[in-house]
């Protein structure tokens, strides 16, 4: 049926303990942080006020799910999302290839970091500070020996620190009064007040967690990390100051009637369900609905809905006007460490994708002639050549400014692609995966459910820009 190597039998590694969890989550976190959370959910909820949070439980709750599965597979077979797509429907090769490209080449983040430092510090020029930060990228991405380790390794920092920040604003600024009517918008299901743009609704719906094709690096994060049967795979290690790995381009299986493969995988899957539930999905929403209130605690008396990243500056100066010189920078170098976050993240996310799609088809599989120039680097050299390509793209693009609408385009962007992997996700894992590997019928009935709400709103933004068009 493809032009892929079988999957080769191994036994399944034995899983860490649970507590060692800690992990791919966190850079998840990482991505979620600097998008929705800080920029798009605290606009919607100043515009429309707090009833819309109940959609922002929806949006990250489904993504649970969806990183769920995703890792699912992998701790199966050791191979990404891509290659196993590709396994069904050869050109999708093509498809996921052009839509990463597509979506996150934008340097939207690079941009309102800018902003952000440019505040804080009150010197230098925007383009100077975005070029700074895409730099600054490059600096730590090179400093460590294997990429995925560094980038975990930086985010057990940067994420707990600004969450401990975020706690402290929290504390100073809202009363329980706020908070309260805040959790009946947590349940208010249903209600959407009228003059919601569908576009910047379903962005931070999408953006409510990692969202997008970013869902799908999951699978890589967790190969990396040598999760399950990624354990045999390889990781992308630095081409100058990493030990060289053997990187093979297809995945393996493992036994299902062999008993301790059994226990394995129950213990990896026990492992996945900690690190994306209590990381991803706990410390996700409880940061989106306090950047959330507290936007809507200072803004909303005042009548004001900031556009963009203008959101964020705002507050600091309102922080500023109460609290002092303090509380201005406080809530700055809390929005930079968020916004640095995602955009290191991003761009990681990119590469890693672009750079897995090349290695696997310069090597296997039906478009070997099409990659084949690519068949003499290694997965490092491919990483790392891509991440200085992406930055340099990026470092020209920058000029283009309005951060929101960036954002908002790949939040369209990646509504419409989760509206077609989410199905084939499902199908993937009831078809191709053995039946005691399979999702159980509770997990099924979920994600046809998450397919079919991201269907909607895609067929929505379909139809609200054919109606602009005529």
């Amino acid at each position: 049926m493809d032009n892929y190597p079988k999957l080769q039998e191994k036994e399944l590694p034995k899983p860490p303990h649970w507590t060692k969890a800690i992990g791919v989550g966190v850079v998840v976190t990482g991505l979620a942080i600097g998008t929705g959370e800080l920029i798009l959910w605290p606009h919607l909820i100043t515009k429309h006020g707090l009833s819309l949070l109940w959609l922002a439980l929806i949006g990250i709750t489904c993504q649970y799910f969806i990183n769920r599965e995703v890792a699912r597979h992998e701790v199966a077979t050791g191979e990404s999302f891509f290659t196993t797509s590709a396994r069904i429907i050869q050109w999708s090769v093509f498809f996921w290839l052009f839509s990463a490209i597509a979506l996150y080449i934008w340097p939207g983040w690079a941009s309102a970091i800018a902003t952000t430092l440019k505040e804080l510090f009150g010197f230098g020029s925007h383009l100077g500070w975005s070029w700074a930060t895409l730099a600054l990228v490059l600096v730590l991405t090179f400093s460590g020996k294997v990429a995925y380790s560094m980038l975990e390794k930086s985010l057990k920092i940067t994420v707990p620190t600004f969450f401990v920040l975020l706690l402290v604003i929290s504390y100073l600024n809202l009363s329980w009064g706020e908070i309260k009517t805040a959790l009946a918008g947590v349940v208010a299901f249903g209600t959407i007040p009228e003059g919601v743009d569908i576009n910047v609704l379903l962005g931070a719906i999408v953006f409510a967690g990692a969202g997008g094709m970013l869902n799908l690096t999951v699978s890589l994060w967790y190969r990396d990390k040598q999760v399950g049967m990624g354990n045999y795979i390889g990781r992308v290690v630095n081409p100058i100051t990493g030990k060289k790995e053997a990187v093979t381009a297809t995945g393996f299986k493992f036994d299902t009637n062999n008993k301790a493969n059994m226990q394995n995988w129950r213990g990896w899957m026990r492992y996945v369900m900690i690190d994306q539930g209590l990381i991803f999905l706990c410390l996700g929403f409880v940061t989106l609905f306090l950047l959330s209130v507290n936007a809507h605690s200072v803004l909303s008396p005042m009548g004001l809905v900031p556009e963009g990243l203008e959101i964020a500056v705002v507050q600091a100066n309102i922080f500023g006007n109460i609290w002092g010189p303090i509380g201005f920078k406080l809530f700055l170098v809390m929005a930079f460490l968020m916004l640095f976050s995602v955009m290191w993240t991003v761009i990681d996310a990119l590469t890693r994708m672009v750079s897995d799609i090349i290695y696997t088809n310069a090597r296997e599989g039906k478009y070997k002639g099409v990659f084949r120039v690519f068949n003499k680097f290694s997965i490092g050299q491919l990483y790392y050549g891509v991440i200085v390509i992406v930055a340099i793209i990026g470092a020209f693009l920058i000029p283009l400014k309005q951060p929101l609408t960036l954002l908002v385009i790949s939040g369209v962007l990646s509504g419409l692609t989760m509206a077609i992997y989410t199905p084939f996700l499902i199908y993937i894992n009831n078809k191709h995966l053995p039946k005691p590997l399979r999702p159980s019928w509770f997990t099924n009935v979920a994600m046809s459910g998450i397919s079919v709400f991201f269907m909607y709103f895609a067929y929505k933004v379909i139809v609200d820009a054919f109606t602009k068009i005529i």
